[in-house]
């Protein structure tokens, strides 16, 4: 089978690894491409992306060509015109989209996208009024979805909740969870963009409201007021591009800085910024415990990522989070400032007491691998054909 495979979501901004779609982008074709199966995969990228995301790809393997095209860059015309312009002269059998939108001049192909969550439509306000008035959520996405033949959900709740929204996608949908690589991190050099002088808690992710950081911010305040001893003893890092509404967020944290100055001159919540894989992989690690309180989220990849490096996860008892951390995970409610306070304490006082907690988050992510992922896709293409 001839698979025309999206890769504009491929690499970041800069041409690098880039995170969330970017992320899946990357695991899902390579664990396509590693599956060792007689299909082609024709993969459009954009010209800036880094020769060392593609070579990481494609090593020792023959049925992946990359497309790079600089008119691929322009605004508009290079996805919905130009792009599927170069897909019809390649006459494929399928035209894959890891990113929830296709193109709009793409006809007379079958054709499956990912649709990661739906948030934007049922939440935009946790999201900037350009992201939810924009063409592409108005018009582009729910057109999508009425085009497409075959839609993968990254879980049963976005499957749920796609159906909610867009009733008209039920029976065309089908739910592949994301996956992990077990033992992917690396060690790397200690930084000052990287301070590991003491213990952390962590929290991973695009700073956003979506994420619930403040009251993330306010539980780890109030372990620290209940054990003021662990102020020079322990902070809360936070590793992420900064995204759209932060100002609470950032208030927040200052002003709980300030209030343990004289403890912590540096500040108990310190922002690292955007992280590489390679760091995040070691934050991860290396943490007391992921601190992952987003009030929803399609799937929740940090959550698996920090399983499968033994670090114990305390996360929202909402959306796919529960339905990915299973038995494996600490889930309290998003707004339950005490209870997460415990969790936090549990995870840096009595860490030994999480070790049975570690051992089933291990399992969990070994049943959820970006292989198995990339086989359940393969045997969808193939329905969508049949």
């Amino acid at each position: 089978m001839k698979i025309v495979f999206d890769g504009l979501t491929l690499c970041g901004s800069d041409g690098g690894i880039g995170a969330g779609i970017e992320h899946y982008t990357q695991s899902l074709l390579r664990a396509l491409v590693r599956q060792k199966s007689n299909d082609q995969f024709f993969v459009f990228v954009l010209p800036h992306c880094s020769p060392k995301i593609l070579s990481f790809i494609a090593e020792q393997a023959n049925n992946v060509h990359f497309i790079n095209d600089f008119l691929f860059k322009i605004p508009f015309i290079g996805r919905h015109v130009y792009l599927p312009m170069r897909v019809a002269s390649l006459r494929p059998d399928l035209y894959f989209s890891p990113c929830g939108q296709l193109p709009l001049g793409l006809f007379g192909c079958p054709s499956v996208m990912t649709v990661h969550d739906v948030s934007l439509f049922q939440h935009p306000e946790w999201f900037s009024d350009e992201m939810y008035s924009s063409f592409s959520t108005q018009v582009i996405v729910p057109r999508s979805f009425k085009k497409v033949d075959k839609i993968l959900c990254v879980s049963q709740w976005t499957q749920s909740h796609l159906h909610q929204q867009f009733p008209f996608t039920k029976g065309k949908t089908s739910v592949i969870y994301e996956g992990v690589e077990l033992g992917h991190h690396k060690e790397v050099e200690h930084t000052q963009h990287m301070p590991f002088d003491r213990e952390y808690m962590l929290c991973l992710g695009t700073i956003e409201p979506r994420k619930n950081l403040v009251h993330a911010f306010r539980a780890f305040e109030r372990f620290l007021s209940i054990h003021p001893d662990q102020a020079g003893q322990v902070r809360l890092i936070v590793a992420g591009k900064s995204g759209w509404k932060t100002t609470e967020t950032e208030e927040a944290a200052a002003v709980i800085n300030h209030v343990w100055k004289q403890e912590e001159p540096d500040g108990v919540i310190r922002f690292i910024g955007p992280v590489t894989e390679e760091e995040k992989w070691y934050l991860l690690s290396r943490a007391s415990g992921l601190l992952f309180m987003s009030y929803e989220e399609g799937f929740g990849l940090p959550i698996l990522e920090a399983m499968s490096v033994g670090t114990p996860v305390i996360a929202s008892r909402n959306s796919a989070m529960e339905e990915v951390g299973g038995d494996a995970a600490l889930f309290v409610e998003p707004d339950d400032v005490v209870a997460t306070s415990l969790a936090i304490a549990q995870c840096v006082l009595v860490p030994e007491g999480l070790q049975t907690l570690r051992e089933q988050g291990y399992l969990r992510a070994k049943q959820l691998s970006w292989d198995q992922t990339a086989c359940k896709t393969l045997e969808l293409f193939h329905q969508c054909l049949s």
